[in-house]
């Protein structure tokens, strides 16, 4: 039973640092204001620059 009680201990821990680590993320990306939502994109996502619809 101890056993058991230290892995939860563990398994509570990680998942507290887990969510610290997605908060400080959001947190991150909300403070990204210079960006327009609305502008074109100039690269896909993977990095490669678009060639005006080509």
């Amino acid at each position: 039973m101890d056993q058991l009680l230290a892995e939860l201990q563990k398994q509570t821990g990680l998942l507290e640092q887990i969510a610290a680590q997605n908060l400080a993320l959001i947190e991150a990306l909300a403070d990204d204001d210079d960006v327009d939502p609305d502008a074109v994109a100039s690269t896909y996502l993977d990095g490669t620059p678009v060639h005006g619809g080509r």
